[in-house]
């Protein structure tokens, strides 16, 4: 278990699924569990436009489904500019 606080709301999401949820979250994006970590830990920048929408609208079916954060668009776009060095 993590104790340290995650530095973007994605990883938060990412941490707050199981690992079949976490591929269920992804499937749901279009996308990959680890690009979805390379992105939630800043090691790519912003997604192009429509996967961020994707991601997005992803993480609010997984909010219902599994009662985690939601990130928005807002979110998935500057997320990584308070985590550069």
């Amino acid at each position: 278990m993590r104790h340290n606080d995650p530095k973007t709301p994605l990883l938060a999401v990412l941490r707050a699924l199981s690992p079949e949820q976490r591929a269920e979250f992804a499937s749901e994006a279009r996308t990959e569990v680890s690009y979805l970590y390379a992105l939630g830990t800043c090691a790519r920048r912003s997604p192009r436009a429509s996967l961020a929408k994707s991601i997005a609208d992803a993480s609010a079916v997984m909010a219902r489904r599994h009662g985690t954060p939601v990130v928005t668009l807002e979110e998935l776009a500057v997320m990584c500019s308070r985590c550069a060095p």
